[in-house]
């Protein structure tokens, strides 16, 4: 198959278009401060800075020669472009110009301000007014009988909803991911039944038996040393979040929470927490996340491998993939519900098209 040609404008593309319409993570909470940063999300370079305790989302680029804000700083309660001076308040209008600070009233500038928020230790970001679902949730976050662990940012070379697919998909345990969570002696899987729930896709896979899970195991208590059994709970949050609860035998939990950022159409950043509520001890945070880097550092090249790079939705790319019934269930009713979006957000533009061109007529 021809290679995916990585210049490719996907600006047009019906899912890059859709994906505007959503939260997306875009730093922790933590990164964020009165020191400017810039982050991007769908090819829009933005800066993220903390003015008076609360988190600005800006265009990162000044309205009078372009500079980037991010290499700013705050003065006096609001945002300074490093070039000419020029200030910026939360809501992106400037409010000084040191050159000629009278003309601030009749040139009224400003910079585009996005919808920012901060939820679970992360901010998020949505480069339209009006967010089609809520930011995504965790429920453990707050649960003080949980041990949470902020994983380390990483991007890799696809799309976000590739990265999603990715999380959820069965199959590839026993070949990716053999001797860790998966096993070529088993790779059969059992069909699920996902249903929707407001904005999440939910399934549930029951108790099912994984390799021994070595010092985990120990942290957990259980006793023996072939396999184990898990029950897992899945909440996939439209787009890019997905929610994991593990339930082991013994009725700990071992709880997941990822979401892909698209920084672009085929670069998306991941953010993720380890929660649980056994061996909360801080000494064994470096024995999960070194457990979780196998598994990731296991699919990263895989995935990065894909052509194309852009999940195939919509269009004649859908026929480049052969789904299999019951293996690829949930992968399948994820697709379906984004292509409902897309189809939804593509009527949305005619209509607001047709409404302007009227006012215009």
């Amino acid at each position: 198959m021809k290679m995916e040609n990585a210049a490719r404008d996907y600006s047009d593309h019906p899912l890059y278009k859709t994906m505007h319409q959503f939260w997306h993570p875009v730093a922790y909470s933590s990164e964020v401060g009165e020191s400017p940063m810039q982050v991007v999300l769908l090819d829009q370079a933005i800066v993220l800075v903390r003015i008076e305790g609360k988190v600005a989302a800006l265009a990162d680029r000044c309205a009078h020669r372009g500079a980037a804000l991010s290499n700013g700083m705050v003065v006096d309660g609001v945002l300074e472009c490093p070039y000419h001076g020029w200030r910026y308040d939360a809501a992106g209008r400037c409010v000084k110009i040191p050159a000629r600070n009278e003309l601030v009233a009749a040139m009224k500038p400003s910079v585009p301000a996005y919808a920012v928020c901060e939820s679970v230790g992360i901010v998020w970001v949505c480069l339209e007014s009006e967010p089609r679902f809520p930011v995504p949730d965790f429920p453990e976050y707050d649960d003080p009988s949980y041990r949470h662990i902020q994983g380390p940012v990483y991007d890799w070379e696809t799309s976000a909803p590739r990265r999603l697919e990715n999380f959820v998909d069965f199959s590839h345990f026993a070949f990716v991911h053999d001797g860790s969570i998966g096993s070529r002696s088993r790779p059969e899987v059992d069909t699920v039944e996902p249903w929707r729930e407001e904005h999440v896709l939910r399934f549930e896979r029951p108790y099912i038996k994984e390799p021994s899970v070595g010092q985990k195991r120990k942290m957990l208590g259980i006793e023996g040393d072939q396999w184990i059994a898990v029950a897992n709970s899945y909440r996939v949050m439209l787009p890019h979040a997905v929610h994991l609860r593990r339930t082991f035998e013994n009725g700990k939990h071992y709880v997941l929470m990822m979401a892909a950022s698209p920084v672009s159409a085929t670069k998306t950043r991941s953010f993720w927490w380890i929660s649980r509520d056994f061996g909360v001890e801080p000494e064994h945070d470096g024995i999960l996340l070194d457990f979780e880097r196998v598994v990731l550092e296991q699919d990263k090249p895989v995935i990065e491998s894909q052509q194309p790079k852009l999940a195939p939705m919509v269009g004649e790319e859908v026929r480049l993939e052969l789904p299999v019934g019951g293996a690829d269930a949930v992968t399948l009713a994820y697709r379906r519900w984004y292509v409902e979006l897309i189809r939804e957000y593509q009527a949305r533009g005619q209509a607001q098209g047709v409404k302007a061109a009227a006012a215009v007529a």
